[in-house]
């Protein structure tokens, strides 16, 4: 379950990248607006901006798992963890995320934490 965003973002970019939502819709924006999901057992069409969070958050996801270091493994649980990462460099990302769980007590950290991590990042001019 912890990695169920970014399996729901990967299949997202693949549908977008692939054309696979032409089979039904003209367009991956009405693909997004009308397709029903399971979402924390509420069930709602994805929209656009949702579908795009989570293929954003997978990209991120990504970066950390390939340039976090290996030794602790502590890697994000959920979208809205990563959602603060965003407004960072690639590059940049995993040193947020690092200071993030050290802020966490070698835990995963929560959105709050991660926005705090990444706001003293961009004070100090990354």
């Amino acid at each position: 379950m912890e990695r169920a965003f970014f399996e729901a973002g990967k299949a997202l970019m693949e549908l977008r990248d692939r054309k696979l939502y032409r089979s039904t819709h003209k367009t991956f924006e009405e693909y997004c607006r009308v397709r029903p999901w399971r979402w924390r057992s509420h069930r709602f069409g994805h929209n656009r901006r949702q579908s795009y969070l989570l293929m954003d958050a997978a990209i991120i996801f990504d970066n950390l798992e390939q340039k976090c270091d290996r030794s602790d493994h502590i890697l994000p649980t959920n979208e809205w963890q990563v959602r603060p990462l965003s407004k960072l460099e690639p590059d940049i990302q995993p040193e947020a995320w690092k200071q993030a769980v050290e802020s966490a007590n070698g835990k995963v950290p929560s959105h709050r934490i991660v926005k705090d991590a990444v706001q003293r990042i961009l004070a100090c001019g990354a």
